[in-house]
């Protein structure tokens, strides 16, 4: 984090958060860090970059944020310590990377019927509905799965 500043806007529910985000990355060159939900609805959205920048687009956020639902608090940290890391570590969920699709039998074979039903729902060839997959076992899922990769 070293010559970077952290933003932080704190909203009371999750539209003003997503507003203040939005607006906070069109405002300035800064990168969207994460955002973390709090009890009572709190959602504080968390900016780095430049000092500048990320002062300008903390305030473009709190600005939106306030318009579409309530800011309870801004705040720009320049420059945080090192150690501020450990806290901020946990990775936004919209920010990783897709899973990839098992590749051998043996791989399907090792998934959960959960995670089966989740990969055979977005398999195309499947032949079978949401419903029909819902009450497929796990024999048969990897049967379905197997041959529609075959086809496709």
């Amino acid at each position: 984090m070293a010559e970077q500043a952290l933003g932080l806007v704190e909203t009371l529910g999750f539209v003003g958060a997503v507003e203040a985000g939005d607006a906070a990355l069109k405002a300035a060159r800064v990168e969207l860090k994460g955002y973390e939900l709090a009890t009572g609805g709190l959602v504080t959205v968390e900016i780095v970059g430049g000092v500048g920048a990320v002062q300008a687009a903390v305030e473009a956020g709190a600005t939106a944020a306030s318009q579409v639902g309530q800011l309870v608090s801004k705040h720009v940290i320049p420059r945080p310590h090192e150690e501020l890391s450990k806290i901020l570590k946990k990775q936004d969920k919209a920010t990783k990377p897709p899973a990839e699709a098992p590749e051998t039998h043996d791989d399907l074979k090792r998934m959960t019927v959960p995670q089966l039903r989740k990969l055979a729902r977005s398999t195309k060839g499947i032949g079978a509905t949401g419903r029909q997959i819902s009450d497929m076992r796990k024999s048969d899922l990897l049967e379905r799965i197997r041959t529609a990769r075959q086809k496709g």
